[in-house]
């Protein structure tokens, strides 16, 4: 019971989404993937990662999770430590 009710719940929220926000969620998740694919082509754990960019690793966790945006300066500076442009990270 508690699962229908659950599946009907996301339906309608996922009705309610506009294709631009479906977009801009599966670009934010590519970019998320990009960068683990890059750390992980370093051999970096993410507290490794976190210390290349000067970040705490509880604020990369939001990053890499979704549950906050990466800035401007945030993006320059992953792009920094592995050598590569923005558009080369977001556009593999």
């Amino acid at each position: 019971m508690k699962t229908e009710k659950t599946s009907a719940l996301l339906v309608r929220i996922v009705a309610q989404l506009r294709p631009k926000d479906l977009l801009l969620s599966e670009h934010r998740a590519a970019l998320r993937e990009r960068i683990e694919t890059l750390r992980h082509e370093k051999g970096w754990d993410n507290l490794q990662f976190g210390k290349s960019i000067k970040a705490e690793l509880n604020e990369l966790r939001h990053w890499l999770s979704g549950a906050r945006e990466l800035t401007t300066e945030t993006l320059t500076e992953i792009c920094g430590i592995f050598y590569i442009s923005i558009g080369d990270l977001v556009h593999e």
